[in-house]
């Protein structure tokens, strides 16, 4: 048996994939400063400590459609929208507007695309580009605006169920106490604080809502469903976690109380998860069609059902 050994090797260059290469190339130019300032918050705001597995689970997304990422006529549309994230990415950095520099690197990233691709290759990388915004820290006039409310809500819930559980339970505004006996010092008290509000938690389910909504194939209408439970579906969360923390503090002591806030936080969430699976499979049950039932169905015509042919002696 003999060897075959080419006398030259050869390789080809396609030239669209050289507009692909420029783009990934710019796009790691544009991030690499960005990333060091995201870094740096997703180690030290809890709210997004989830944000170093979000580039990289987009990323996955996009190489599982990459046979959908093609080389197609330049699209004016696109072009266009490139000009306009790059302006907004300018105003950004010009600004110092912390939120806004990656979201711009977001839609120029999109805009690359639609330009290079067409309308059919944005759609193919939008559900990844989109998964995106969730690694970007929310302005402080949003969480401002929704943290106070959150934690009234929460602890006006978690004050009624505990009631309901035969806790004691004495609410002024945030501040929760376990009073048994009126004339004696509360048993347990704890204050819902912004961070215990349910923002942290909404951060992840809805990340979390996102990336189930995206692989149930149903309509647009109903994935904008499953991520519209995310914020109710938060608020019972937190809700349940701060009776437990209630529950703790008073039936065995403050340390058990305070192990169970530091702790409790990741098994509701992977509870939830289930929950959204749950909703996830309702859906698909709902949405599929009906199979008709083999007694409406007329019956099949076989060699049984042929007369035979009457013989006469």
């Amino acid at each position: 048996m003999q060897a075959i050994i080419p006398s030259k090797l050869t390789w080809r260059f396609h030239w669209r994939h050289a507009g692909w290469a420029c783009l990934l190339i710019l796009a790691c130019l544009l991030w690499t400063p960005e990333l060091k300032v995201l870094w740096g918050l997703w180690h030290s705001d809890p709210m997004l400590s989830h944000g170093p597995l979000i580039p990289l689970i987009a990323g996955a997304h996009l190489w599982m459609r990459r046979s959908d990422l093609k080389w197609k006529s330049a699209s004016r549309a696109g072009l266009l929208a490139l000009g306009l994230t790059t302006l907004a990415y300018v105003a950004a950095v010009w600004a110092d507007i912390d939120f806004l520099i990656p979201l711009a690197l977001v839609g120029m990233i999109a805009a690359g695309i639609w330009f290079l691709g067409g309308h059919k290759t944005l759609l193919a990388s939008a559900g990844a580009l989109g998964f995106l915004v969730f690694m970007i820290p929310w302005p402080t006039t949003i969480t401002d605006r929704f943290g106070f409310p959150l934690q009234m809500m929460s602890s006006t819930y978690a004050a009624l169920f505990g009631g309901l559980l035969g806790l004691p339970v004495q609410r002024d505004g945030v501040q929760l106490a376990v009073v048994p006996d009126p004339h004696k010092a509360p048993v347990y008290q704890c204050i819902v604080a912004v961070q215990c509000s349910g923002l942290t938690s909404l951060l992840v389910l809805l990340a979390l809502g996102y990336l189930i909504a995206y692989h149930t194939p149903v309509s647009l209408g109903w994935r904008a469903v499953m991520v519209a439970i995310m914020p109710p579906l938060a608020l019972i969360t937190n809700t349940i976690r701060i009776v437990f923390i209630l529950l703790a503090g008073t039936y065995i002591n403050a340390h058990f109380a305070k192990w169970v806030h530091d702790h409790e936080g990741p098994v509701l969430i992977f509870l939830c998860s289930f929950a959204l699976l749950g909703i996830r499979h309702a859906i698909l049950t709902y949405t599929q069609p009906r199979k008709p039932s083999p007694a409406s169905e007329p019956p099949a015509e076989g060699p049984m059902d042929v007369p035979l042919p009457i013989i006469d002696p």
